[in-house]
């Protein structure tokens, strides 16, 4: 009889642990926004998506900005990646758009949004008045 009382409450803990976990991790996210700055009178295009989600294709002018949310998963190993491409050349990149271990982890995204700056050189991620630019992911 103990037994079956133990055995019970342990599992009711892991039940509640599990759920409650679920709960905060359906909540847990991050802005994420692009900004066309390939050039002047350029068209940036551009496909999102993640292992789970299809953000689908997107088309900016100059300067305007696009964004969406990034759900973290419970590893906070969360990657969005995107493929932009515009006329000049034709100019077709990739670049890991959010990636959890650069981005969040370690604090850069957590509060404030994910800008990201889309330029010929490659992405430019905007933080307080400061740019950290990136390389263009290797062609395939």
């Amino acid at each position: 009889m103990y037994g079956s009382s133990a055995f019970h409450f342990i599992f009711s803990v892991i039940f509640m642990v599990i759920l409650f976990g679920g709960l905060c991790e359906a909540s847990r996210h991050v802005n994420v926004d692009i900004i066309n700055d390939i050039g002047p009178n350029l068209q940036l295009g551009l496909y999102c998506k993640s292992k789970d989600e299809d953000l689908g294709a997107h088309y900016l002018a100059p300067h305007q900005h696009w964004g969406f949310q990034a759900k973290l998963n419970f590893w906070e190993t969360t990657l969005y990646f995107c493929h932009f491409q515009w006329v000049r050349g034709s100019q077709s990149k990739w670049f890991d758009i959010f990636d959890a271990n650069r981005d969040y982890r370690i604090g850069i995204c957590q509060d404030n949004p994910c800008v990201w700056s889309i330029r010929p050189k490659g992405p430019c991620r905007l933080l307080k008045g400061k740019e950290q630019c990136f390389p263009w992911n290797p062609a395939t």
